[in-house]
Order: structure tokens, then sequence, then C-alpha cells
């Protein structure tokens, strides 16, 4: 009857509505971006009469949801989420997939290392496979920020500094030896003071400011170890008046805009403007209204935990990274 055939057409327009509303989040990126509600994790099966749909009508409906790949469907249940940083070894498309089938649910693409072309390819990739499971994937992309960094030595394998005795870091070119090196950064002798520490080499060796001077920074070795050429140093207890994004951040920050990542993290946080500066570039460069990609703050400084900054820091941004290394 009529009365008949209109409610089956309504049945199966409120069917499609409820499939469609709980399989793609809409983002303003590329239609291969199209993403599932990720708390979906069984099957929709209306029924009409007592009986399930597919039977009702005599023809299995297609299925859209997460559950229709049955192989995966226990892939979905957990609310941890892993995150996975591609390199080298893991950049290939079929080792891709298995990272994801394996638990990845987001992907890490590092802007320290590699072009921003290589980082579009595997955007893409993982888009494709994304699309391929009807299954969202993050993308993080990460903001290399400011590498502070010693030096070169005379010796091509560096120095081993005792504890206990001097060192000396400063702002002459000349190579370095057992008793000093450069340091061709004058904000971090500037901002520090006499009892401040310095973490070399992720806190391998570690260095308390004992005098300064203008262009120098005297120094009593606390943790010893080797020190060689370009290793990175942290300090922990001054804030450097710089920002946190460096001329190549900002041109990887409009490239990550204009691909399209979900993620983005700021490295060298060291207050809530960090976050505040960011965010006033992202919004600049994207209309309102538009999707815009959440914001990670690496927390790498221990001035993040002056006052009220930890709280300010999570009001402001969407996720805490914790870089153990950097804190030493």
């Amino acid at each position: 009857s009529e009365s008949c055939i209109k409610m089956k057409l309504s049945v199966l327009a409120a069917f499609s509505l409820l499939q469609a509303a709980h399989c793609f989040v809409p983002r303003s990126v590329p239609s291969s971006s199209r993403s599932v509600d990720t708390t979906l994790n069984v099957a929709v099966d209306p029924t009409v009469n007592g009986q399930s749909i597919n039977s009702y009508f005599g023809a299995p409906m297609q299925e859209t949801t997460v559950a229709a790949v049955p192989k995966v469907a226990q892939r979905w249940r957990k609310s941890t989420k892993q995150l996975v940083t591609l390199g080298p070894a893991s950049s290939s498309r079929e080792m891709i997939e298995k990272l994801f089938l394996a638990g990845a649910d987001v992907f890490r693409l590092n802007f320290s290392h590699g072009s921003q072309e290589q980082k579009k390819e595997l955007l893409m990739t993982i888009r494709e496979i994304e699309e391929k499971y009807a299954h969202p994937i993050g993308i993080l992309g990460d903001l290399q920020g400011p590498k502070l960094r010693v030096g070169e030595f005379s010796s091509p394998t560096g120095e081993m500094l005792q504890k206990g005795q001097n060192f000396r870091l400063d702002l002459d070119s000349a190579m370095g030896d057992n008793t000093r090196v450069q340091l061709p950064h004058p904000e971090i002798i500037e901002a520090s003071e006499i009892g401040h520490n310095l973490m070399v080499d992720d806190g391998k060796v570690r260095l308390k400011v004992t005098g300064k001077g203008p262009d120098y920074l005297d120094c009593v070795v606390e943790v010893p170890g080797k020190i060689s050429n370009r290793k990175g140093v942290n300090t922990p207890d001054s804030i450097l008046k710089l920002s946190p994004l460096t001329p190549k951040d900002r041109s990887d920050l409009d490239y990550m805009l204009e691909i399209g990542v979900d993620w983005i993290a700021l490295s060298f946080v060291q207050r809530p403007e960090d976050i505040e500066e960011i965010r006033s570039i992202i919004d600049a460069k994207i209309p309102h209204g538009n999707f815009k990609p959440a914001v990670m703050a690496k927390i790498e400084k221990p001035s993040c935990f002056d006052g009220d900054n930890l709280q300010r820091l999570v009001n402001l941004c969407d996720g805490i990274m914790v870089a153990r290394g950097d804190l030493g």
C-alpha cells in the first residue's frame, strides 16, 4: 500500500541519516580525510515490526560502521590512545598500516628531520589508510623549536668532564677543550645566574653556574660525563628571552596548516604567552568557522611550573606532552 511504501522510505531515510551522523566527522580538509566517530563500537541494526531492517526489506544493507571491519573490530575498543612517531624505518605504507592495525591512534610527524614534501607524502598515506578502514587517525605535526647547542671541540670525540672540575662556556668561536667550549647563545649567558643548573645532552652532564661575565659562564661539573660537538643545552632554571617559534618553525607551521594536520605540538614552551602566540598565528591564517588544528604544549622547561603557569597552560592548550629528557 501507499502508506506502507511511505513508512519504508521514512525508515530508510532515518537509517541513512543515522549512519551518516555516526560515520563521518566534518573537517575543512580534503574529502579523503573524512573520519568516523571514535565512540562507535557496534554496528547499528534497527528493526521494523520486530524484524531486522535487512530481513524486513529483503536485501542486506551496506554496513559502514567501524564494526563492519570484523578482523579489527576489537582494535577500536580502548580509551587510552597510542601515539607513534614515524621515522625512516616506519615510513612505508605497509608499515604505517601495520602500526595502525596494531593500535596506533595518532601518527607524529617530526619536522626536526626531513623535508616538508616528505611530511605531506606521509600525511596522504595516512589519510588513505584512514579512508580504507573508515576510522579516524590523528596526525600530529611536531615543531622543532629553538636548538640550543654548544660549539665544537678540537678532539673529534669530545671531552670527558670529571665531577668537581671547573668548565667555562663562552662566546669565543675557538675550538673547545677540557676547560671550555663555545656557547653561541648570549641569551643563555644573560639569563643564567649563579647557582643555576645547565643540562647538557639531555642531562647526561650537569653543570652549575659559579660565576659569570658579559660573554661567559664559569661552571662546576655536578654530574660528570662526556661532552662532544653540538650537544644540546637546556636551562631548567632560566627563562630565556626568545620565542619558541624560529623562522623554520614559522615556515613549518604554515605548511602544516596548508596540508591539514589535526594537532600541532609546540616545543620549548616556557610560559602561557607562548601558547597565545601560536594560537594568534593559527587564528590569523585560518578563517573563522573553518577547522583549526588542536595545540599541544611540550613541557620541557621547569618554568612551566612557576606560579600558576601550568594551570594557565592547561587552560590555553588542548593537550600536554611531557619531555622527560629535556626536564633532566
